[in-house]
């Protein structure tokens, strides 16, 4: 076995890592993990860790489990790829697309499958455009996306995701894609304090003026997160989602719900949306679908966009998009093993008891005076540090206030992250014991208070 310091040199010399400082980690060095136990993970220096993240909020079922990697070895065995271009298809592509459908909420029948959660909103993007060009209407081209919002990292969703820090390096922003308002009752763009019941934000009335000053003749879409994941574990307030709908049917536009990191269970439903009877028009899904053991995503359609489609009379009939890896048979048969487990072991009423029990762990970190704000939506959790608690001032950037909590969490045995913003989060498996989630719990609150004195 290769020893743990060439494993990090290796590192060092080639490995290029997604949101890594490159300049300072020889000074911290490379977590390397060999090996995922439930809700634990082991490094290879032998440390074990709380998976507090549930991956990348993913990993919803554990890791190690023993029917995921089952599934994936019998296909494999069987078929290990076949492509879904040109009406090619094969049994796990088809059983999942169907059983996908049979979890979505009414009105959506038509499952497009990709690699993951950026794919799936880049490709939510194209077909909201295609539609209105198919329509006859090419110039309803714009997509509205909030500031907070996270949609991926490729070309379009760079654009689409509304986070400062992701764009300032590569050069020409995507056309047609403008920012509204996020449901931030903390840190209302409209003011705080914030009523949701009146707010022009939080009530959506702000993002339908957004639409009418642009022109609903030049709207394609909105896209938005149940929860903004990323952006800092934004819980919009209740009906919001709502309104959108109300509103994207009023002036004529597709809703796209990324249920990217809430799909599969993590908010306690298989979709977020369900919360509030949303039926979207498109909605995008990753991550936990396969609890990520293999990559894939996808999106789901209504009806009215799958007929559309299939429609004998559209000519060229060809949809010309699509990914080498769209409906992998083995992301599929693990995905529908990832599925068949959550329905057997009854893993969304499991959710729904664990946030219960996780809100009572966590209340008590609202008192520290560097929380703002602590904030849930099912196994979804967001701690949001403040320099000043009366005045909710920010500390400045350059304090790395959360990267610094979250480094001190990973030292005590916490796989956690500091998102934008610093706020830290808590997404763990839903299989978690409560006594490890509680010590999960344990070791954020000590990390915020041993890095305090950092920031004095």
């Amino acid at each position: 076995m290769t020893s743990a310091p060439n494993h990090v040199k290796g590192d060092l010399a080639h490995l290029i890592h997604p949101l890594t400082d490159h300049s300072r980690l020889p000074e911290a060095g490379p977590l390397v993990l060999v090996r995922g136990e439930g809700s634990e993970l082991v490094a290879e220096d032998g440390r074990r860790l709380i998976d507090g993240m549930a991956g990348l909020w993913s990993v919803n079922l554990g890791h190690g489990r023993e029917d995921l990697i089952e599934a994936a070895a019998r296909q494999m065995r069987e078929l290990p790829y076949a492509a879904t271009f040109g009406g090619v298809s094969s049994p796990p592509a088809i059983e999942l697309a169907g059983k996908i459908a049979e979890l979505a909420p009414p009105g959506l029948s038509g499952v497009f499958f990709v690699s993951g959660g950026s794919e799936a909103n880049e490709t939510a993007i194209k077909l909201a455009r295609r539609h209105w060009v198919r329509d006859g209407r090419p110039e309803k081209s714009v997509i509205l996306a909030h500031d907070r919002g996270y949609h991926g990292l490729t070309g379009v969703t760079t654009t689409a995701t509304r986070l400062r820090p992701y764009h300032g390096d590569f050069g020409i922003a995507a056309p047609d894609i403008e920012e509204v308002p996020a449901p931030y009752p903390y840190r209302c763009s409209a003011g705080t304090p914030c009523d949701p019941e009146t707010c022009p934000v939080c009530t959506g009335a702000a993002l339908e003026q957004k639409v009418e000053g642009l022109g609903a003749e030049r709207v394609a879409a909105v896209i938005v997160e149940p929860v903004f994941g990323s952006g800092g574990v934004i819980v919009p307030p209740s009906g919001y989602l709502r309104r959108l709908r109300e509103i994207c049917d009023r002036h004529e536009l597709l809703l796209i719900v990324d249920e990217v990191i809430t799909g599969f269970g993590r908010t306690g439903a298989w979709f977020a949306c369900e919360h509030e009877s949303v039926v979207p028009d498109l909605i995008t899904f990753a991550k936990g679908v396969t609890s990520s053991y293999i990559p894939l995503g996808g999106v789901i359609v209504s009806d009215a966009l799958w007929e559309e489609l299939r429609e004998p009379a559209a000519h060229p009939g060809v949809l010309m998009h699509g990914f080498t890896h769209s409906g992998h048979p083995v992301a599929c048969a693990v995905a529908l093993a990832n599925i068949e487990a959550i329905e057997r072991e009854g893993l969304l009423a499991v959710v729904r008891e664990k946030a219960e029990t996780l809100a009572a762990l966590v209340a008590p970190l609202g008192d520290h005076p560097h929380v703002g704000e602590v904030r849930q939506a099912g196994l979804m959790v967001g701690v949001e540090l403040v320099a000043d608690k009366a005045t909710r001032q920010r500390w400045p950037v350059e304090a790395e206030r959360g990267r610094n909590a979250a480094a001190e969490a990973r030292r005590r045995g916490l796989l956690t992250r500091g998102l934008l913003g610093d706020v830290l989060c808590l997404a763990p498996p839903f299989t978690i014991a409560d006594e490890t989630m509680e010590r999960a719990v344990e070791i954020l609150g000590e990390s915020i208070e041993a890095t305090e004195s950092l920031h004095r």
